[in-house]
């Protein structure tokens, strides 16, 4: 199987032909939260357009490897300054790799980008692409790979703006790759744009190279950000796109100011059961009220839901403490991370396919003899009507009670014993063993996968409002595949 190195989510809907595609840097889109937080920074301005963001490994500073643990530890036992020097070390080539790693991806991202559209937006045939400081090394990587075999990517590329590159380019190679972009004899000619500011200081890092982020370049058209530091340009995108005059962009729209209601403002949620038929939201209520956690009210049934839902989320009793709750994106990544899925979120671009593979895992958790919802939850829902996917859901609320844990045995299980032969609960005597052999032997008789089942039901239980959340999500999993997209608004 092919290994994918992007997984793109779509701001706007609509039939435009062109795509604009950002691309982020080092330390970016690592999680959900994160990655709500970058679509939230596209001005509505572009909706004119189809928006989409590629996603990348890209990892995180903050992301420590246990040898790098150990590492640090062990200087640490010679003097707290070679603690200090050991993970600055460590940090320097954590972002070495991303750097090469930024490199490597840069070359299949054309190839993925047609690929995707081609199955989700046909008529699309014109992309702008936009990276930001690592980003922009992904976006040269690209056009190096196109301006090497032109045939290679069908898609005609308009405007290519870099914004902090953390990416080296001679003006020879700008020459060469200003002939990947459309040509000025075409109806809308693109350009090659650098965004760069002096003041940016973490470009000065990248000591063996200079940045196109900080200094204007043969080939380019070149656009100071005077004042602007590295981390001001996904805060102040509508300031870098009016000022690049970037393709189909006049800042005519600022956006709607919102105001500071955590709920109000959840687009993720609160947009999208906005849109929802009542039916649902009494499903997804339903739920919550089984847990001692909520109070509710019933004059304002969305806001409250949603309020709920957010306190829930992560550490209940703090979010109580404090009086407020997380938003949605950050929700789900505190999902992700109790049921152990970080390795996965990679792939998932979109919130729906976030919200799948969280199913697909509870699902699997609590029928472990299987169900519909453990290959394809999507288009499982999709064909399933509303009745009978809420009874599923009401079976899975089951299974998340205590009393249902302790009391409905589990079906036999079989695992390879260490000589061989099969196991299970029928067979085996249990009155020969002592408790220490049986706690010893737990895991071989149960399968390492039973285990973790076994552990995280429990602790799906025991963590207070999770039962009552983790049926709540999947009734929003069900109104977002049938009512929403990514911004939670209907299209």
């Amino acid at each position: 199987m092919k290994i994918k190195h992007f997984s793109f989510t779509t701001q706007s809907f609509c039939d435009s032909t062109t795509a604009n595609v950002f691309i982020h840097g080092y330390s970016a889109g690592h999680n959900f939260s994160d990655r709500a937080l970058l679509v939230s920074q596209i001005p509505l301005s572009l909706n004119t357009e189809i928006n989409l963001l590629a996603f990348w490994q890209s990892s995180h500073f903050t992301s420590v490897s246990m040898i790098s643990r150990n590492v640090v530890l062990g200087a640490s036992r010679l003097h707290p300054a070679a603690a200090v020097a050991a993970f600055a070390a460590d940090r320097a080539v954590h972002f070495a790799l991303a750097r090469k790693r930024a490199s490597l991806v840069g070359e299949a991202l054309l190839e993925e980008l047609e690929a995707y559209l081609l199955e989700h937006y046909p008529c699309v045939t014109r992309v702008n692409l936009v990276g930001h400081s690592l980003g922009g090394r992904v976006v040269i990587s690209a056009l190096r790979q196109l301006a090497k075999d032109r045939q290679a990517c069908k898609l005609i590329i308009g405007d290519v703006l870099l914004m902090a590159a953390a990416v080296e380019v001679s003006a020879d190679e700008a020459q060469a790759l200003k002939t990947t972009v459309a040509s000025p004899a075409s109806a809308r000619p693109g350009r090659l744009i650098n965004a760069y500011s002096k003041s940016d200081s973490v470009l000065l890092m990248n000591v063996d190279e200079t940045c196109l982020g900080r200094h204007e370049i043969a080939h380019f058209v070149n656009t100071e950000m005077a004042g602007f530091g590295h981390l001001d340009y996904w805060p102040r995108l509508h300031d870098v796109l009016l000022r690049t005059e970037f393709s189909g962009f006049k800042g005519q729209q600022l956006g709607v100011t919102l105001v500071q209601d955590p709920v109000l403002n959840d687009n993720l949620l609160y947009g999208l059961l906005q849109n929802v038929p009542g039916e649902v939201l009494e499903q997804g209520i339903k739920h919550l009220k089984t847990s001692s956690w909520t109070r509710f009210d019933d004059k304002q049934p969305l806001y409250s839901f949603v309020q709920e839902v957010q306190l829930l989320g992560g550490h209940c009793l703090a979010n109580l403490v404090r009086g407020r709750g997380v938003e949605y994106a950050q929700l789900l990544d505190m999902l992700v991370e109790h049921f152990d899925l970080i390795n996965d979120r990679q792939q998932c671009g979109a919130v729906v396919e976030l919200e799948a593979l969280l199913i697909r895992q509870v699902f699997d958790n609590a029928f472990p003899d299987g169900h519909a919802f453990s290959r394809s939850p999507i288009s499982a829902v999709k064909a399933m009507a509303a009745e009978t996917y809420f009874s599923q859901v009401d079976a899975l609320a089951e299974r998340l009670t205590l009393a249902s844990y302790v009391n409905t045995p589990a079906a036999p299980l079989k695992a390879e014993a260490p000589q061989g032969m099969l196991i299970n609960s029928e067979t085996l005597n249990l009155t020969q063993m002592n408790a220490w052999s049986l706690l010893s032997a737990l895991p071989s008789l149960l399968g390492t996968r039973a285990v973790g089942r076994w552990v995280t039901n429990l602790k799906t239980i025991l963590k207070p409002g999770y039962s009552a959340l983790v049926p709540a999500v999947a009734v929003i999993f069900f109104a977002r595949v049938h009512w929403g997209n990514e911004r939670g608004v209907k299209h």
